[in-house]
């Protein structure tokens, strides 16, 4: 079986990340993973309080934290993908509105991202759901029931949901997850929600048979519903 990360942050990626790819790519290596989609946080506040430089810079340096990733995690021979935990416009965590709302992101290259730039973050969910569609890309609300001020989205304009969220410092009311993604008939999926060094030991498990090279390989993998949660 294919062990991947579906979930994961690093230092210089998110302002809540903790550690640096090359110390993630020797964790990971150690546990025995094949892959790790990089999910660093791709929304305004983060850009605006964590990121250097001008605007114009926000998606090149998010960027270069997953080539980073990939770099270090190549000589363990771990497959590095492009993922985000995406905010849009106005479902962000600020110190005006507690409340948010967070969706996961499969699919999307490093070259359509770097195409479509921060124009995926002033869309309606509907509009995101359809652009998803258009481009091969897959998205589903990640731990949608934590107790801290997260707001649910639409169910029906999802295609997975995080049923199982492995960040062992929240209430992630899991349980109501997975009731809700067998409800809405959505893919359920788990991942660790990697911020520390302790917070590996989650994800998905693919059979050895099933081709993920690149992400729409993964996003396909995901959408097949041959994804195995790896619990805590």
């Amino acid at each position: 079986m294919q062990k991947w990360e579906t979930h994961l942050h690093t230092k210089k990626g998110s302002l809540c990340g903790q550690v640096s790819p090359r110390n993630v790519a020797r964790i990971y290596a150690q546990a025995g993973y094949d892959g790790i989609v990089i999910t660093n946080h791709f929304n305004l506040a983060n850009f605006e309080n964590y990121y250097k430089g001008r605007k114009i810079n926000w998606v090149s340096r998010f960027l270069k934290e997953y080539r980073s990733l990939k770099k270090h995690c190549k000589k363990y021979g771990i497959k590095v993908l492009l993922g985000m935990e995406m905010c849009l416009a106005g479902d962000e965590r600020t110190k005006d509105s507690p409340e948010y709302s967070e969706l996961l992101v499969y699919g999307i290259t490093p070259e359509e991202l770097d195409d479509f730039g921060l124009n995926i973050l002033y869309r309606s969910q509907k509009d995101f759901f359809d652009l998803c569609n258009q481009n091969g890309w897959i998205c589903g609300q990640s731990h949608p029931f934590r107790a801290d001020n997260v707001k649910q989205l639409d169910f029906r304009l999802m295609h997975f949901l995080e049923a199982y969220n492995g960040h062992f410092h929240h209430e992630n009311r899991n349980d109501l997850a997975a009731r809700a993604a067998e409800e809405f008939n959505l893919i359920p999926i788990g991942g660790s929600d990697f911020h520390n060094s302790d917070g590996i030991g989650c994800g998905l498990l693919f059979p050895d048979d099933l081709k993920i090279e690149n992400e729409k390989d993964f996003a396909a993998a995901v959408m097949s519903g041959k994804g195995r949660i790896i619990y805590r």
